[in-house]
């Protein structure tokens, strides 16, 4: 009995070990060395080919969209989304023509059942595009790519990722991994691997002109040509070491490509372009070459974002000889001016695209106005029709859903940073890129800026006299205000909004309008029928100055910093990208760009003249108003964080409020020989959490790209 139960317990260790180093350690023996490999998908030429249930290889063309595991309040390293927010997503995907989704990295067990189970129970399925990425901490940090948490992350993930499409793999802690018992298996519906997502530039940089890592590479699938780079070399092993996993493991190969963009494209510019544009590195797709045993295929994958239109006109002299021909003829008339036909023309492989365009009200380049829905959507629709017809293999729209921790240049210092606290900041162009938006709350919004004041009641009254009444209200994304005042005529009168945010500056005077206030303001609200209507800011409180007086003027904010009291009120800006290089020998102020600028239209998604960018509508006998809480100078609202004093901290730090004081006053109220005092209410600040009810909408872009991918 004692020898059996010691057999026992051999053999279920032995079982255990075994379990482990199959599902959790990868850990595999060839046992059918004589069986052949299969390929479901393969590239001829510039085409992407699906084996159909004939047999037969037709061409297919990627109708994709990316999927990020993001949801509002949330990293998307958290992995929140359940397997119900996916099955309702890819439901909606499906229904918009897509055929394919694009995962940046592999996402915890839910997806892959909500895939599974979306694709057994429809007769047309969606494809996957399984990415795979390393930490910011190794994109951006590392020494360079040869770095243990860059290369050899990117190898683990590689595999990690053909074992989870297979279904046989358990990850209980992963880098930048989801994490589960991945038992489904997707292998008949992934068509391969992208390595990257994006890449720093420097990190490329540095990795090429080290000269301690291997110039050539020689696998079994893949091989570096002679003018591969460093860089070049490591993705070709990374590249052949995960088809030749699966090769081997589970007699089967899948496309595989590695992303590239714009900052790290093939061609050499003039060192103008490439100082103003941070582009410090070539990468050529072309130096990394397929043997005969990939029987699947290799694509290139670009990320397409936004660069100098001009592009063409700097190129060295060295690359227009070397590109010759490929430059004649190239349609600059299209949407990135050339680029993809060009990129089209000097690819002799597939070439697929990843684009977006943000909804959001701040640009980011020059010359390039905030987009509404609609506009976001034909600019879907123009990219994808000029990369199919440029002869790209299709491509892969950027996001499906509103990623709302994303951060952008412009606008990173002006909000906490790391924070996934529950807000949408929609001035920031990183956080508008999907096709469906989150709002938090009862299924009816706070406030539609209509023109209709209907959903107002009494408790939103905040100051009220002879004159009017203010109301305000507040959500994740925006404070809501409505003026109501008797024969108040926008074409004929003016209105004006002063609001206290902080209380260690502000003036109770504003010396641009002639106008008084009961307590020292920091914003200026103004609203007319001509055009005119804007948000300014108190001098001491504007921000943008504080932070970049040198790249505006080339002085120093701090020198001489403007009066706590100062009566000056200037305009709301953002910095810009600019379109056109400037010598780095040369200097010329910042672009920028009027954020406080106001815009008059029907804010609610139901009518048919619905505009996304809209702040304000007027009202039969007022203006409804929005204002997004950064205009404000908030850095969280949801804890009443804003801005503290610029020039007492050298910088942006926080404080915390509790209350909001605005007031309200038509430029008739304020007629008289004596000087009129604006009154002010208060706003009290409550904040909000995570549990409040999510919803989704789908944005009119969604529509327009239904309408392009289905022919409907």
């Amino acid at each position: 009995m004692k020898r059996f139960i010691i057999a026992v317990s051999v053999l279920v260790a032995l079982a255990g070990v075994l379990f482990y180093a199959v599902y959790y350690r990868g850990f595999y023996l060839d046992l059918r060395p004589e069986v052949p490999v299969e390929a479901a998908f393969r590239t001829e030429g510039k085409a992407l080919l699906r084996q159909n249930e004939a047999g037969q290889w037709e061409e297919f063309v990627v109708k994709g969209v990316d999927v990020s595991s993001s949801l509002p309040g949330y990293s998307n390293m958290d992995y929140e989304p359940t397997g119900e927010d996916y099955l309702r997503w890819l439901e909606d995907i499906g229904r918009m023509g897509a055929n394919t989704i694009r995962v940046y990295t592999i996402l915890d067990e839910e997806f892959y059942q909500a895939l599974y189970t979306y694709n057994t129970t429809h007769d047309i399925p969606l494809y996957l595009l399984q990415g795979l990425q390393v930490t910011d901490r190794a994109n951006y940090g590392a020494q360079d790519v040869y770095d243990q948490d860059f290369l050899d992350l990117l190898l683990q993930n590689g595999q990690t990722a053909v074992d989870v499409i297979h279904g046989r793999k358990i990850i209980t802690l992963g880098d930048v991994t989801g994490t589960g018992r991945y038992r489904w298996d997707l292998s008949p519906w992934v068509i391969g691997y992208l390595v990257g997502s994006e890449w720093d530039s420097g990190n490329i940089a540095y990795t090429n002109r080290s000269t301690t890592y291997p110039t050539s590479y020689e696998g079994e699938y893949f091989v570096t040509g002679p003018d591969a780079t460093r860089f070049e070399v490591a993705i070709a092993q990374v590249m052949d070491r995960i088809t030749a996993y699966e090769s081997t493991k589970y007699k089967t190969q899948r496309l595989i490509g590695f992303v590239n963009d714009p900052s790290n494209d093939p061609f050499a510019y003039e060192d103008l372009y490439q100082a103003r544009f941070q582009k410090y590195s070539q990468t050529d797709g072309e130096n990394v070459l397929p043997t005969e045993n990939l029987l699947s295929g290799y694509f290139a994958a670009y990320r397409l974002n936004y660069f100098s239109p001009d592009f063409l006109s700097y190129f060295t002299q060295e690359q227009r000889q070397e590109l010759g021909s490929l430059l004649t003829g190239l349609d600059t008339d299209a949407i990135y001016n050339g680029y993809l036909d060009l990129l089209s023309r000097y690819h002799t492989m597939p070439v697929l695209a990843t684009y977006g365009f943000s909804t959001s009200r701040n640009p980011i380049f020059e010359g390039e106005p905030p987009l509404t829905e609609e506009e976001q959507g034909e600019a879907l629709v123009r990219v994808w029709q000029d990369a199919t017809r440029a002869g790209w293999a299709g491509g892969f729209v950027s996001t499906w859903q509103d990623v709302w921790e994303r951060r952008t240049w412009n606008t990173i210092y002006t909000t906490l940073a790391f924070d996934d606290q529950p807000w949408q900041d929609v001035q920031t162009d990183g956080q508008g890129y999907g096709l469906m938006e989150f709002y938090l709350g009862e299924e009816e919004r706070v406030c539609y800026v209509d023109g209709d004041p209907s959903e107002w009641t009494q408790e939103d009254v905040i100051l009220e006299g002879e004159t009017g009444r203010l109301s305000m209200q507040y959500d994740e994304k925006y404070l809501y205000f409505l003026v109501e005042k008797e024969s108040f005529d926008p074409q004929e009168d003016v209105l004006y909004l002063p609001v206290d945010v902080t209380p260690n500056s502000g003036s109770e005077y504003c010396s641009r309008y002639d106008l008084y206030f009961e307590r020292p303001c920091d914003v200026l609200i103004r609203i007319s029928g001509d055009g005119g209507s804007r948000v300014l800011v108190q001098e001491r409180y504007e921000s943008l100055w504080a932070m970049f007086a040198y790249e505006l003027a080339q002085e120093d904010a701090y020198a001489q910093p403007p009066a706590v009291d100062s009566p000056q009120f200037v305009e709301l800006e953002v910095m810009v990208q600019r379109a056109t290089p400037v010598p780095v020998e040369q200097w010329s102020p910042a672009v920028t760009y009027e954020t406080g600028a106001l815009r008059q239209g029907n804010a609610n998604p139901q009518a048919e003249d619905y505009d996304s960018l809209a702040d304000y509508q007027f009202t039969s006998n007022g203006v409804e108003l929005r204002l997004p809480w950064q205009l404000l100078n908030f850095a969280n609202p949801v804890e009443g964080l804003i801005h503290d004093d610029y020039y007492e901290h050298y910088g942006v730090e926080y404080l915390q409020i509790e209350e909001l004081y605005v007031g309200m006053a038509s430029r008739d109220d304020l007629q008289g020989e004596e000087p009129v005092t604006i009154p002010m209410g208060t706003l009290p600040l409550e904040g909000w959490d995570r549990s409040a009810p999510r919803h989704e909408r789908l944005k009119k872009s969604y529509d327009l790209l239904q309408a392009a991918w289905t022919g409907q």
